[in-house]
């Protein structure tokens, strides 16, 4: 159990890499659709594995193990298909395509000895604009690259200190660290609180059915998001505060009722609130 949750926390920390990965790949304009086409297929997905569980175990009798192997599987193909998605072009941050300023003055003699002289300018643009790049390569300073590398050390610095000094995103992000921290507990310990509510050996239990109806629910309104016409920076906080107040009173009535169906019930509300809210923060 500590092996497995060991890699399942590796494996929860790179989503976040994943989820950030589609920006480097894709212009601004299309933030807010790429971001509920990865959020929604990813539930999606989910809600074919929780279908495909529940229904291999209630109606086939599938041992547990071949549950495991299924999925070990499918984790493998995804590894494998991770080796053919499009490397980004440029980093969102660093290494932007631009030629340096030389300040007149800098080039040497030997520099302007190597350059063309008028009667052998290139009479087309083109060849102009080679020789022009060819003469400032030959004039970038050797230390360039240690500079470049101080450089942006430096503009990180600067980014993370102007991030953060803006109200609107430190709450926004303070608010995923604490939601995507509750998210991952109840998640986990949910299938204990229901085998309390309805123990398995007494019950006929549908966890897997609620969970494949919560995910499909969480990826119709994921997907929502990313056609609905309206102002996140105005209407951000409303939501924010309405969906949370919504998530709070579903997991008080999972705690006090002694339902299992209030429980499910209140669990498909939490996991769509959660994701709807996730996906604006995103």
């Amino acid at each position: 159990m500590q092996w497995m949750e060991f890699f399942y926390g590796m494996v929860t920390a790179t989503e976040v890499a994943y989820y950030a990965y589609i920006y480097s790949v894709v212009s601004a304009d299309h933030y807010q659709k790429v971001t509920s086409y990865c959020r929604s297929i990813t539930l999606v997905s989910t809600t074919v594995a929780a279908v495909l569980g529940q229904l291999l175990v209630s109606l086939a009798e599938l041992s547990y193990f071949y549950l495991n192997a299924i999925s070990l599987a499918s984790l493998s193909l995804a590894f494998l298909a991770s080796f053919f998605l499009p490397m980004p072009k440029k980093s969102m941050f660093f290494h932007k395509n631009h030629i340096p300023e030389i300040p007149q003055g800098t080039m040497g003699q030997d520099t302007m000895s190597n350059a063309p002289s008028i009667s052998e300018q290139p009479s087309c643009q083109e060849d102009k604009d080679v020789v022009k790049s060819s003469v400032i390569s030959r004039t970038l300073p050797e230390c360039q690259s240690d500079k470049h590398q101080c450089h942006m050390l430096v503009q990180l610095c600067k980014d993370l200190k102007e991030c953060y000094c803006t109200k609107k995103l430190l709450y926004w992000s303070l608010w995923w660290a604490l939601a995507t921290a509750g998210y991952n507990q109840i998640v986990n310990y949910i299938q204990v609180l229901w085998d309390d509510r309805a123990p398995s050996q007494n019950y006929e239990i549908y966890n897997g059915a609620v969970e494949a109806a919560a995910t499909f629910l969480s990826s119709v309104t994921s997907m929502a998001v990313g056609y609905v016409k309206i102002n996140w920076d105005l209407s951000g906080e409303l939501a924010l505060g309405i969906f949370s107040a919504v998530d709070a009173g579903s997991l008080f009535l999972m705690h006090f009722t002694t339902n299992i169906w209030a429980c499910y019930a209140s669990y498909l509300v939490f996991k769509s609130c959660y994701m709807l809210l996730i996906t604006i923060s995103t």
